[in-house]
């Protein structure tokens, strides 16, 4: 019996290879420079994106951080976020509240307001599909 399980598991993997059709989870993408990070998760009709900014060059200036969140084509509704920690990443909290971007079959972008991110500060920005079923929460890496 086991054998042939194992045999019908063979053949629906090379008929989704024959058909074109994937079985590997898509990875999702961090991009990061000198004031900015972003996240990328592709599906199989767009993507679903979210990018942290500090507002000004360095963070010795009174500086604030955003939040850009974009569900481009993606096939899902998804939320997005900004998130701040105090104590060097150990733990974050979300600062600018859950926004919904609902428009799975457009590209709609929104971006948070500005906070406080001076010295001794770290922003993150993050995304969740929400009619994705078991969808992880994306975030870019800390500024």
């Amino acid at each position: 019996m086991r054998n042939l399980a194992k045999a019908a598991l063979v053949a629906t993997l090379a008929l989704g290879a024959v058909a074109g059709v994937s079985t590997d989870a898509l990875a999702d993408t961090t991009n990061q420079g000198t004031g900015w990070a972003n996240v990328d998760q592709p599906t199989a009709a767009g993507d679903g994106f979210a990018a942290v900014y500090w507002t000004t060059s360095t963070k010795t200036a009174p500086a604030s951080a955003f939040a850009v969140i974009d569900n481009a084509h993606s096939g899902y509704n998804l939320n997005g976020w900004l998130e701040r920690s105090t104590d060097g990443g150990r733990t974050w909290y979300t600062v600018s509240g859950v926004d919904s971007v609902n428009y799975p079959n457009a590209d709609v972008t929104i971006q948070t307001y500005n906070y406080y991110d001076g010295p001794g500060y770290l922003a993150r920005a993050c995304f969740q599909f929400t009619s994705w079923s078991g969808a992880a929460v994306h975030c870019t890496a800390a500024i």
